[in-house]
């Protein structure tokens, strides 16, 4: 695997370039206000059932990027200053390298991160993730396992950031609420119309596997929506369709479906289709494009639309102009 840029690995003589080139950065953009140098370490409780954090101060102008992140994963792998909490990087569980692209910070664990699973797993992900991003340059947390990236229940995690977990989550997978958008096609299948509406979801469920499964159920599916006539609304993704995997990274999200998703329905055109679910998943911070596949193979057409095998960007002139629905939850 490639790691341009940054590469940090412990106790290799690369890192001593990284420094190098991050003292260089860090210098140029200084800092103005101490409470820069103020961190939010989280810890799982002693509960075992929710985080709690505690301030830990980091003379930043004196530390590169590398520095502070190196001295935050240190703090990771304790029980807190008075040792009342759990640590959410275990002794068990090695890290052998850490990179920054960009400002995507890509996480490398050994083997011994696969014995973690369950809501444990779950807090100890969400702890390193909300303390790491406080690092000026990191927007965003990926983890590796043995260089594969971190896989769950059969999907890739992908790329998470403070958005991504719940405070305090519970072992019930505490529910959080979102305002999310979808695009559903209008009238003829020629234009799609925007749809916003909010979302109860789990913190265990991607967010973006939420709205491909919003989209296969179709408007009709929609509490509020489906008692006004979906306002001459249609789905645009064929029936029994299955989201089989969905992955986010540099930006990109790999959506893998089914089998289902090439019986194109008549009446709706191919691009109102594709562009349904790009538009969707565009609107997720973390995504600027959609690469699909089908039961994991590329194919070169859809319907009438070529070069269905390379990734699609944002593309609102399908959209009917002026024209949206907020659904009150």
């Amino acid at each position: 695997m490639e790691r341009d840029w940054l590469r940090n690995i412990y106790g290799a003589g690369g890192a001593l370039l990284a420094a190098l080139v991050l003292v260089f950065l860090t210098a140029c953009q200084g800092t103005s206000d101490d409470e820069d140098n103020i961190f939010h370490v989280y810890y799982i409780d002693k509960e075992g059932c929710g985080l709690v954090s505690e301030e830990y101060e980091i003379e930043t102008e004196e530390q590169n990027t590398v520095d502070i992140i190196q001295l935050l994963l240190s703090k990771l792998q304790t029980n807190g200053s008075e040792g009342r909490y759990q640590n959410p990087i275990q002794p068990d569980v090695e890290i052998s390298d850490f990179m920054i692209k960009e400002t995507q910070l890509s996480m490398y664990f050994t083997a011994a991160y696969n014995n973690k699973n369950g809501i444990q797993e779950i807090l100890a992900r969400a702890a390193v993730v909300k303390t790491l991003c406080q690092v000026p340059a990191v927007d965003s947390v990926e983890f590796y396992v043995e260089d594969q990236p971190l896989t769950l229940a059969g999907n890739t995690v992908g790329l998470m950031d403070v958005n991504t977990f719940v405070d305090e989550l519970s072992p019930e997978f505490k529910e959080q609420k979102k305002l999310v958008t979808l695009y559903f096609a209008e009238n003829r299948g020629e234009r799609l119309m925007q749809v916003s509406l909010e979302v109860t979801y789990s913190a265990a469920q991607p967010l973006a596997q939420l709205l491909l499964e919003k989209l296969i159920e179709g408007p009709e599916q929609i509490d509020h929506l489906k008692d006004m006539d979906y306002y001459g609304l249609s789905r645009t993704v064929p029936s029994g369709t299955v989201v089989n995997s969905v992955t986010i990274r540099d930006n990109i999200c790999y959506v893998d479906l089914s089998s289902e998703f090439m019986n194109q329905i008549p009446e709706v055109k191919s691009d109102v289709t594709i562009y349904s679910i790009v538009n969707t998943l565009c609107e997720l911070s973390t995504v600027s494009r959609v690469q699909f596949t089908v039961d994991g193979e590329q194919w070169t057409r859809y319907g009438e639309t070529e070069n269905f095998n390379t990734p699609y960007a944002r593309n609102l002139d399908l959209v009917t102009g002026g024209t949206s629905i907020w659904v009150n939850p």
